[in-house]
Formats: C-alpha cells, structure tokens, sequence
C-alpha cells in the first residue's frame, strides 16, 4: 500500500513539474534574428564622417607642418656642416640635434592625440550605434542581431578574398536592420521623433 501512494506522489509530483519546465524551455526559445552591416551605417553616418575629416584634415596639417621644419632643420644642417670645426659649430649642432629631438617627440605626440581622439569619435558613435540597436530591437521583438558585411568582393584582390572568407555570416535570408539603424542614428535620434518599429 505504502508504494502504491509513494508511486502515485512520484507520478504527481511529475506532472505538476511538465507545464513548469515547458515554460522555461518556451521562454529560453530565441527571438527574431535580425543583421546589421556595421561599417555600412558608420559610412552614411553624417556627424561620424564630418568629425573624422576634421582628424584627416589636422592630420594633414600636421604632416604638413612637420615636413616644414624637417626642412628648415636640414637646411641648416646643411650650413653648419660648412662651418668650420671649432667650439662654435659643435654648440650648434648639439642645438639641431636637440631641436630634431623635439621635433620627434612632438609629432609622436600630436600623432598620438589625434588617435586617441580618433579612437573615441569610434567609441562614441559605437555607444550611440548600440543604443539604437537595443532600441529597435526591443521594439520589434529581435533576440540576436548579428553583424554582417554587405560590401561587395573583388576576387583578384587578396584581402577582399580573405576578408570575406572571415566574414561572420556566410548566408542570410533574414532582416537587414542596416538602412533603419542608419536612419535612426541621425539627428532626429536626439529629438527622438523617428519610429523605431519596422513597418
């Protein structure tokens, strides 16, 4: 009698626990996956492209300025190596070496600044790519979005080949958030008047 009732609270206790694990397993089930060509939306993004030609640009000044005074530098290496040997010409070489030595340390510097704030002009706009993301997926009900490149590939240049042999998703057949991420990361994500539902 006692395994008959010790069966039957098994059997019970069975059966109250199926609609319990059934509903973990339906909530653990994925959503919709969705794709987004990364680089295609930092192209097109209006506020990214017009910070990084500021960078290009005082990157460019800053070769400029340095070829300058390399040149002044070496014209008047030029002339102290006509000078005769003496006192005077090695004070003015070790001034030349010293501002060639400055010169160095000061590009490096101005090559590393511009960098770093390169580095965050990325960041910022990566944070603010995110947001959006989160955003539209929310909205729509999207688990997963996945990276993907959309570019075309040129099978006589070898970093394309390899590039696109590396390339995350092979194949796709699902929806490309690309044009409406690109969309609501301009300027009327600040005054959040856009739609983030995909119609």
């Amino acid at each position: 009698m006692k395994s008959n009732i010790y069966k039957l609270a098994l059997i019970t206790a069975f059966a109250i626990t199926l609609p319990l694990t059934g509903g973990v397993a339906q909530a653990q089930e994925p959503g919709i996956v969705a794709i987004l060509d990364v680089a295609a939306v930092f192209q097109k993004n209006l506020e990214f492209n017009t910070q990084m030609e500021e960078i290009k640009k005082e990157a460019e000044q800053l070769k400029l300025q340095i070829t300058e005074q390399s040149k002044i530098i070496q014209s008047r290496a030029a002339e102290i190596s006509a000078m005769e040997s003496g006192a005077d010409r090695f004070q003015q070489e070790a001034d030349l070496e010293q501002q060639q030595a400055q010169l160095k340390t000061q590009a490096r510097q101005a090559e590393t600044n511009l960098l770093n704030r390169e580095a965050q002009i990325y960041y910022v706009t990566y944070q603010k790519l995110q947001s959006v993301v989160q955003a539209v997926a929310k909205a729509n009900g999207i688990g997963l979005v996945l990276r993907f490149d959309s570019s075309p590939v040129n099978g006589n240049v070898r970093p394309e080949v390899i590039k696109a042999v590396n390339r995350s998703v092979v194949y796709n057949d699902r929806l490309d958030l690309t044009t409406l991420i690109t969309d609501q990361m301009g300027p009327q994500v600040v005054a959040d008047s856009q739609p983030t539902q995909i119609k």
